[in-house]
């Protein structure tokens, strides 16, 4: 039995052509998160509708892509934001070549998540060498706290022995 690998393009038209215009505006956030560089953001935080403001802070485009059932910012989305917008922070603190990782994220949901856009606040609680505390606080357009988020994260240096870390 042979396995069809390529959708036709045909195939693909005609359903791009029975959709509404919201969803082909989603179809077309898709096709920009895929043809995307991880050089910018990876897939899923560009998929989320996550990305940088101008002053170098990360924000989420609220809309289908990350919205749960109510219409609201899905919980995931809000985790995956804070965890990037950590991450990214960290990354502005230490040397290029060390990468981070997290170990653990706990998140407390305030309110909704609603309007346009939320906002990641992270800060740093504690950066050692080979661990760092930090929380986000995401925030929407009226600068209401969406939700909290506090982790821990890994700090991998690369060509660095284990003595040296310590």
């Amino acid at each position: 039995m042979k396995i069809k690998t390529m959708v036709a393009a045909s195939d693909l038209h005609k359903e791009i052509e029975n959709l509404s215009s919201v969803q082909k505006d989603q179809v077309f956030h898709v096709i920009k998160a895929l043809k995307g560089s991880k050089k910018e953001l990876h897939y899923t935080g560009r998929l989320l509708g996550i990305g940088f403001e101008e002053n170098g802070e990360m924000s989420m485009e609220l809309g289908m892509q990350n919205a749960n059932t109510y219409d609201v910012a899905q919980g995931g989305a809000l985790y995956t934001l804070a965890d990037v917008a950590i991450g990214f922070h960290i990354m502005t603190m230490i040397p290029e070549d060390t990468q981070v990782f997290t170990l653990e994220l706990k998140m407390n949901y305030v309110r909704p998540g609603k309007g346009k856009k939320l906002y990641a606040k992270p800060s740093i609680i504690h950066l050692g060498k080979s661990t760092v505390v930090s929380e986000c606080i995401v925030i929407d357009e009226k600068a209401e706290t969406v939700a909290i988020a506090l982790g821990t994260f890994f700090l991998k240096h690369k060509g660095l022995s284990k003595e040296e870390i310590k």
